[in-house]
């Protein structure tokens, strides 16, 4: 346990940085095995083993690709319910990542269910899980089709957005904005479709 462990924050070390960093922890073909240790049944191992796949899927749409290939997606969601609030945050974290790849990406993390749980997370959570779930609700308003916008909205995304409004803070306040601005952006491209 202890070397898993030390192992897992080593990687997490070394995916630290920029893509290439990213491409050889890939390419030592741990990405499997990472992911079957996000279900371990000690947090100890469980955060280092996070930590790496979320610094993996801040690399580019191939890096996030190989993490999604391994089927993190259905781990990530049980990791939403994780009784620590620590893991819970940053599993919201290395989804916002994901969420900001591809519309294919987003589209795999609307197949694997994991909106409703962040919407309530975004919805009924302390501040810093609040604040991950909105970054992962924007990012896929961002980059996603009109169609999968109107699905977050669906999921009710927008109330917990603009409660956010009241935020303190300028950066998630913009988060906030911006997946509101892409909200109503497309709902007005939903418009213009129906009266053409």
């Amino acid at each position: 346990e202890e070397v898993l462990t030390d192992a897992c924050w080593a990687l997490s070390y070394l995916s630290d940085g920029p893509n290439d960093k990213i491409q050889a922890v890939i390419d030592a073909n741990v990405c499997q095995r990472l992911v079957e240790l996000l279900m371990h049944t000690v947090p100890s191992v469980q955060t280092p083993a996070l930590r790496t796949v979320g610094n993996i899927v801040t690399g580019d749409d191939s890096q996030t690709q190989a993490i999604i290939n391994v089927s993190a997606l259905p781990c990530l969601l049980a990791l939403l319910g994780h009784p620590k609030r620590g893991i819970r945050k940053e599993a919201c974290w290395a989804i916002s990542n994901i969420t900001a790849g591809n519309r294919d990406q987003i589209q795999n993390v609307i197949t694997a269910d994991l909106i409703p749980p962040l919407v309530a997370l975004l919805s009924n959570s302390e501040f810093e899980i609040r604040k991950e779930a909105a970054w992962a609700i924007s990012n896929a308003t961002s980059g996603g089709s009109v169609e999968q916008i109107a699905y977050l909205v669906g999921q009710g995304c927008i109330p917990p957005l603009c409660n956010l409004l009241l935020a303190q803070e300028p950066r998630v306040l913009n988060v906030a904005l911006e997946g509101l601005e892409n909200i109503l952006r497309a709902g007005e491209e939903v418009r213009m479709r129906t009266n053409a």
